[in-house]
């Protein structure tokens, strides 16, 4: 910033006058940087709490389309369970048909990473980031329950898929994993769908 006299000074009155000038002019600019670095940051909070929101919100479609259909999902896992056991007690079955198959809503959280890598989230409101911080940590959990489900259900698909194309002609060792690795996962599917529906709660929660 540079700093010039308006004109010559020839008296201590002059001098005090146009430091007085000076001084006011710096204050006033000093004054109006600070107003726009305020207006930037609370535009800056006001996108990004906006972004969340919009997302919390589509997050909250997906989980509510995933428990519409988890009904279906339970009932696939217990006929895997009944031919496994029917294989092992008798070598005979009556489920001629057998599909394992999962599908897992995506949850995104790149609204709320933007907005802590923006600082948008250091001129919030401390209980406002802690809130939305419990959010997206119970999603984070959620997805980490749906990543086991893939493994076991990889597992159990594995198994099933080591044999000679047909899963009736399987050893018994082998037909006893694959009943194993279907309990595996269905507790943990059970795990996944009680935290669906929590975190279906937690979003209505975050959007009221």
């Amino acid at each position: 910033m540079d700093i010039h006299p308006p004109h010559a000074i020839h008296s201590w009155k002059d001098f005090g006058l146009q430091l007085t000038t000076i001084t006011a002019g710096i204050l006033i600019a000093l004054s109006l940087e600070g107003f726009r670095e305020s207006f930037h940051n609370r535009a800056l909070v006001r996108e990004a709490r906006e972004n969340i929101r919009r997302e919390i919100a589509d997050n909250k479609r997906e989980v509510d389309g995933e428990i519409a259909g988890m009904d279906g999902r339970g009932k696939t896992l217990e006929t895997a369970l009944r031919f496994a056991n029917d294989l092992l007690k008798t070598r005979h079955t009556d489920v001629h048909s057998l599909e394992l198959s999962l599908s897992f809503p995506t949850l995104s959280a790149a609204s709320w990473q933007t907005a802590e890598r923006t600082g948008a989230l250091a001129h919030m409101e401390y209980t406002e980031v802690q809130h939305y911080a419990s959010v997206y940590m119970t999603q984070d959990f959620l997805v980490q329950e749906q990543r086991k489900a893939f493994d076991a259900l990889a597992a159990a698909l594995g198994i099933l898929s080591a044999g000679e194309g047909d899963p009736t002609a399987a050893p018994a060792a082998e037909i006893e994993r694959f009943r194993q690795q279907v309990i595996a996962l269905r507790s943990i599917v059970f795990v996944e769908e009680q935290m669906t529906r929590r975190i279906s709660d937690v979003y209505k929660k975050a959007l009221e």
